[in-house]
């Protein structure tokens, strides 16, 4: 769940299972996506992608939960 940054600057943790995670920080204009697992991936991104990454998201995640295949079980 996204929140405020702690102290530390991270906004959200994440769990994809348990070894791997998505973890956002963002201290000033610096935001930084890494993906922690066996192998961790760190990127930074500008304000503008990281709303178009966002926008993707979110739009994915809303064309997947109107899936025929979402409401199989």
């Amino acid at each position: 769940m996204a929140k405020e940054p702690d102290n530390l600057g991270r906004v959200a943790e994440i769990e994809i299972d348990e070894s791997a995670a998505i973890i956002v920080e963002q201290i000033d204009n610096e935001i930084t996506v890494a993906i922690a697992s066996v192998v961790g991936v760190h990127f930074q991104v500008t304000a503008e992608q990281a709303l178009e990454l966002s926008r993707a998201l979110a739009l994915a995640a809303e064309n997947a939960a109107k899936s025929p295949a979402s409401t199989e079980a």
